[in-house]
């Protein structure tokens, strides 16, 4: 099983909007995800996370992140196993799209109803103030 680690993290803007992707490709294509990638070695998640949020959505965040949990995403079939640390901060401007995806300012509604599995889970322990999940398919 191939172990990876990545940085998620919830953007929020003054309007109480949350920054999602919308997926282009991939099994959850046409889904909404929280932007986020692979920490590097050598890599603090956190500037992980600046970086991923940059290159996915064009934002520049505006605090220094704080993280307020993390995830175990385990895929059996294949063999993949990721460790999600989970952040917020806060961002405005004007989101882009990229090849991957479509970056957009979002009610939390929205997102809990087309997120992916993973981003439902990550809003929901965001607001219930939880530290953990996992998911295994």
């Amino acid at each position: 099983m191939k172990l990876r680690l990545n940085a998620n993290a919830i953007i929020v803007n003054k309007e109480g909007k949350i920054l999602g992707i919308k997926l282009k490709g991939g099994p959850y294509a046409g889904g909404i995800c929280i932007p986020g990638g692979g920490i590097n070695p050598g890599e603090l998640s956190f500037d992980t996370i600046k970086r991923e949020i940059k290159e996915e959505t064009g934002i520049e965040i505006g605090i220094s992140p704080r993280a307020f949990g993390f995830c175990e995403l385990m895929q059996i079939s294949s063999q993949n196993h990721r460790v999600v640390l989970l952040l917020h901060s806060t961002g405005e401007g004007v989101p882009i799209e990229t090849e991957e995806a479509i970056a957009e300012w979002m009610d939390i509604e929205y997102i809990k109803t087309n997120g992916i599995p993973f981003t439902k889970k990550a809003i929901e322990i965001w607001e219930k103030g939880d530290v953990h999940f996992t998911l295994i398919e």
